[in-house]
Formats: structure tokens, C-alpha cells, sequence
């Protein structure tokens, strides 16, 4: 692990900087990322969460220098300004959300400005919003026709309920990327797209090569950019094969996971 050369630390948030149903980032995580920023290494936020879910703790006392949401899909620069995005195909949207009301699941469609609910709105006020305060953000959409040509295209989807029979919706779609994201509950989005290359944008406009770049998550959408990274740091409670592609496996969230991770590899 080479620490002297990283410009770029990359951060998941669920369960890597923020627990899950809690809205702000351990205080000791804040004072470990102002010490590594301050050795003139940026911040990258990479979430399958779409920018208006991102907790305002983030923006507030983080403030990335980059944001890769929607797992790749939609990236901003520090000026929250779309520097690459990526739609996903509109007949397997209408496919999963034909499939998700036939099999009373809950589906969400992941726009640019609001979330709207094709399938079981309750489950998402119920279940996805996790103590959030955003439940304004999410439209119910549960009577609408399927989309059209023309309308906007979700950049990604937010699945919940039978795993079985959301994972056997793989069959049916081949852009769609169906990715667990934690129990009953899936993130779908394009091929196209993933968190690896929305991150590739950033460091192609910072010139920057994955040698340079430490990156910390803790599922399985952060698999391939832990593997990428000069140096992957798995959180303390991730699934043993998140861990197996880390160089280096840390405390849990609420153990000072991210603190311990910093202030023992970087010497800080």
C-alpha cells in the first residue's frame, strides 16, 4: 500500500460514512477527512443514493469536491453542476415497473429533480426514506401510465420487497444492472453507468490514475472500485467477499471506522 501518492479519497455512504437510518457522519470521520483534505487530497462522494437523498450533513460539513450518485449515473462537480449522466433504457423500465405492480413490489423511479413511486408508495414512505426528512421529495406515481418516449428517464431504480423474485427479474432485462443493496431491497441502473465509471469521469478531469486513489465502502456496489484502488479499505462490518478485495479491513462505522482507517495508513 502506497499512501504518498493518493489525491483522491473516495467515500460510500450507507454504512461507510453514515449508519443507516442516522442522517450525520461520526465526528471522528469529520476530523480524520479535514486532516487527510488538508494534505491536498480531494473528497469524492460515490453513493447509489440520487443527490437530493444525499444527507445535508455531506454538504454541510463535508463539502465533496466531487459527487458520483445513482451508482455512477449522475456525476456534479463541487458546484453541484452535471458533468455526466447516463438514462436507463425505457422498455426495461416499463418491464420492471409492469412487473414490480404485478408482483406488488415496491419500484422508484430515480429522476433528476424528485423520486417518483410506480409501485407500493407505502413501502417507501415506510422503509426507504430511513428517518430521512425528504419525504417531499418522493411523488406518487402509483396510478400513472407507463412512460413514453419523451418523458424523462430514470437515471436509476429503486426496487423493494421478495428478494427471489426481484433477482429473477434478470432474466427479462440486459442493460439493467439488478445489485442487492441491502435486504429486500435492490438498486438497478445501466450497465452503462456503475460507480466505476462515473469515478472514471472524475479522474480523467483530474488526471488522476487509480494508483492515486484510496476508496472506502462497505457493499457490494463498492466491490470493484475497492479492487481498483492503490489502496480499498473495507469497513469493519461488511460481507467477508467485500473484505476479501480490501487491502485494508477497518473498525466498524460507529467504531471510528473511517478514523482508525486514516490515521493508521496515512500516520496522521
Amino acid at each position: 500500500m502506497n499512501h504518498e501518492n493518493i489525491k483522491l479519497a473516495i467515500f460510500d455512504i450507507d454504512g461507510t460514512l453514515i449508519k443507516r437510518g442516522k442522517t450525520t457522519i461520526e465526528e471522528s470521520a469529520i476530523t480524520a477527512i479535514r486532516k487527510l483534505r488538508d494534505t491536498g487530497v480531494e473528497v469524492l462522494i460515490a453513493t447509489g443514493r440520487a443527490f437530493y437523498f444525499i444527507q445535508d450533513d455531506i454538504h454541510e460539513r463535508m463539502h465533496p469536491d466531487f459527487y458520483v450518485t445513482v451508482n455512477g449515473s449522475t456525476v456534479y462537480d463541487i458546484d453541484k453542476r452535471v458533468i455526466h449522466e447516463v438514462p436507463m433504457l425505457i422498455e426495461e423500465v416499463n418491464a420492471l415497473t409492469e412487473f414490480a405492480r404485478k408482483h406488488h413490489l415496491g419500484i422508484g423511479y430515480k429522476l433528476n429533480e424528485e423520486m417518483h413511486i410506480y409501485s407500493d408508495y407505502q413501502i417507501f414512505t415506510d422503509v426507504y426514506l430511513q428517518g430521512s426528512p425528504k419525504a417531499y421529495i418522493l411523488k406518487d406515481y402509483t396510478q400513472a401510465p407507463l412512460l413514453v418516449e419523451g418523458q424523462e428517464l430514470p437515471k436509476g431504480i429503486f426496487m423493494m420487497g421478495n428478494e427471489s423474485l426481484i433477482e429473477s427479474a434478470r432474466s427479462f432485462v440486459s442493460d439493467a444492472r439488478i445489485s442487492k443493496a441491502y435486504t429486500d431491497a435492490f438498486d438497478i441502473y445501466s450497465r452503462r453507468a456503475g460507480k466505476m465509471r462515473g469515478i472514471e469521469v472524475v479522474l480523467e478531469r483530474l488526471n488522476l490514475s487509480w494508483h492515486e486513489v484510496i476508496a472506502f465502502g462497505d457493499a457490494d456496489n463498492d466491490v470493484d472500485m475497492l479492487s481498483a484502488a492503490e489502496i480499498g479499505v473495507a469497513m469493519g462490518d461488511a460481507p467477508e467477499h467485500v473484505k476479501d478485495v480490501a487491502t485494508f479491513v477497518t473498525t466498524d462505522l460507529e467504531n471510528h471506522g473511517i478514523a482508525h482507517a486514516i490515521e493508521t495508513l496515512f500516520d496522521l
